[in-house]
């Protein structure tokens, strides 16, 4: 199968993830875990073959004809049910929040949500890259309004049939499609800081997006060949292997699953998450290339935190030599280096929080999960811990006699960050 060039310069690439094979001998198999594990727990990333997670149901079936049955059969039953729905989970910003200890979390109140729509976007200007624009923050006649954005939604495209058509037919335009599958609940009277610190158990698990069914008939008078998406990650996904894994980095539980679609040479550029994510593939070939957050500031030019590509790089990874050199300086081998695999179907990529990510798409069907995970337990790294606790008592004190102009320069993104961080734990501490 043709390969697509990377898309980066060739010098950025300075080695490849930590690979664990995890389908030997059953002594080997522990082995190759355990030292999986052990880098894990490091905060460093690790790339799984052999890896259980996935069945061969879900590796053979879901293609774009399989998941356009599938999903907007599931689609059609909801609507039909009227889309009364129990009240949404936790936003990301709320959950945000309560890992950064945030107060209780109640119920939510029910009401009428959206029927399920797929997620759609376009790259409009033929170099097929696909930008999560935060619309929030892109606010006409602000410093930062970007008026034409490089990928849109596309509002017209609501089914995966209709995604699958375009992906197929267009030749100028491209398109991706991301789509939530499972998503947590916190329970009524649970706080939610509690809630997300939870090991991933039952319990925990979170709740499907998608009927179980992809009809009106009772599931019984169904046929076992028919496409059903919930029903397949319920008896396809090795969930005792995902809690097994979860609890060794004493992480927390799914927040959500995201079901990704994309095509042949489709670039999602550098970005980091704020949660730690787990990334099986399913379907095609996905590059990945991976940039420890020591670099962030050393040389890959983040936007600022309330700009719309906020968590982005503002480098240009295809731009030539020179105009790298006028616009990102400090972006060379000297400073930055990361790490890359290919993921293929049946492989998973652990990608710890704040690392960026920068993925490209090799083939004409390319199909993944991501799942977002909860910090729960875990500590950060010692030496960051010691960081952490050295510079706290500093800006703690700071904050307290109201010098911060003194020493920090908020007109700055790593300035307004801390400042932000700091002011946080001050009222947390005054709170409490």
């Amino acid at each position: 199968a043709w390969t697509p060039a990377p898309r980066r310069p060739e010098w950025l690439a300075g080695g490849e993830v930590a690979c664990f094979r995890l389908d030997g001998t059953s002594e080997s198999r522990a082995r190759e875990g355990e030292r999986a594990h052990a880098e894990a727990r490091q905060g460093r990333p690790v790339h799984l073959t052999g890896c259980p997670l996935l069945g061969k149901r879900v590796l053979s079936r879901w293609t774009f004809v399989y998941l356009s049955a599938a999903i907007d059969a599931t689609s059609r039953t909801d609507s039909d049910k009227g889309g009364e729905k129990e009240g949404p989970p936790p936003t990301r910003k709320e959950e945000a929040g309560a890992e950064m200890g945030a107060g209780e979390g109640g119920s939510h109140a029910k009401r009428r949500a959206p029927l399920l729509s797929t997620d759609v976007t376009c790259s409009m200007d033929g170099r097929n890259r696909f930008f999560d624009l935060e619309v929030g923050k892109n606010v006409y006649g602000s410093h930062y309004h970007i008026r034409e954005p490089e990928s849109i939604p596309l509002e017209d495209v609501e089914t995966f049939s209709e995604f699958a058509s375009c992906a197929v037919k267009w030749r100028e335009k491209h398109v991706q499609l991301n789509k939530v599958l499972m998503k947590r609940r916190v329970p009524s009277g649970t706080r939610v800081k509690d809630h997300l610190a939870a090991a991933m158990t039952p319990e925990t698990m979170p709740d499907f997006c998608l009927s179980k069914t992809s009809s009106g008939a009772a599931e019984k008078e169904r046929s076992e060949k028919s496409p059903c998406v919930a029903r397949d990650l319920m008896n396809e996904v090795d969930w005792p292997w995902l809690f097994s894994f979860l609890r060794n980095q004493d992480l927390g539980s799914v927040r959500d699953v995201h079901l990704h679609c994309g095509t042949a040479n489709s670039l999602h550029p550098c970005r980091y998450e704020l949660c730690d994510t787990l990334i099986t593939q399913v379907r095609g070939r996905t590059r990945f290339l991976l940039i420890s957050p020591e670099h962030a500031f050393t040389g890959l030019y983040p936007y600022p935190v309330h700009h719309p590509y906020d968590r982005y790089s503002m480098v240009d990874f295809e731009a030539d030599e020179d105009e790298i050199a006028n616009l990102w300086p400090e972006f060379n081998a000297e400073n930055v280096s990361g790490r890359e695999c290919i993921l293929e179907p049946g492989q998973a990529l652990f990608v710890p929080e704040c690392f960026f990510v920068h993925a490209q798409d090799l083939d004409a069907e390319t199909v993944r999960l991501n799942l977002r995970v909860s910090r729960g337990r875990r500590l950060r790294s010692e030496a960051a811990a010691l960081a952490s606790v050295r510079e706290v008592h500093h800006w703690l004190s700071v904050v307290a006699h109201g010098e911060e102009s003194d020493w920090i320069d908020t007109a700055t993104v790593a300035g307004h960050r801390r400042i932000k961080f700091v002011e946080g734990v001050y009222e947390e501490v005054e709170s409490n």
